[in-house]
Formats: structure tokens, C-alpha cells, sequence
């Protein structure tokens, strides 16, 4: 008799172990899935910064050189 009461609360409980690994199971793909959406996310946020990186660059290189168009057209119009 104690033992089959035995045998039916280790099944009760085994029932609630399989429940609580699948609960883990889900939460644990859940937390996998986030992470690697926060992987690709940083590298998104990596490339831009280099973009941004990359147009500041050219935007300095930019004004350099209509400064220096600027200058020469100064000293042309003074030339005259």
C-alpha cells in the first residue's frame, strides 16, 4: 500500500518535473532568440557608427576642399 502511495506521488511529482523542463525548455529558446536578436542589433548599430564614421570623413574632406575652390576663386577675382 505505501508503496504504491509512494509510486503515485513520484509519478505526481515526475508530471511536475516535465512540466517545469518544458517551461525552461521554452524560456530558454525565448532567451536564445532574444540574444541573438541583440547580436544582430549590435553589429547593425557597429555598421552604422563606421557609416557615420565614413560620412564625417568625407564631409570634412568636403568643406577642405570647397575652402580651398573658395580661396582660389578670391584670388582670380582679385587678379582682375
Amino acid at each position: 500500500e505505501r508503496l504504491r502511495e509512494a509510486e503515485g506521488l513520484l509519478d505526481i511529482q515526475m508530471q511536475k518535473l516535465n512540466t517545469k523542463r518544458a517551461e525552461l525548455k521554452t524560456l530558454m529558446d525565448r532567451l536564445q532568440a532574444l540574444n541573438d536578436e541583440f547580436e544582430e542589433m549590435n553589429n547593425r548599430k557597429k555598421e552604422l557608427e563606421d557609416d557615420i564614421e565614413i560620412c564625417s570623413q568625407k564631409l570634412i574632406r568636403a568643406e577642405k576642399l570647397i575652402s580651398g575652390l573658395g580661396g582660389k576663386k578670391e584670388r582670380r577675382t582679385e587678379a582682375y
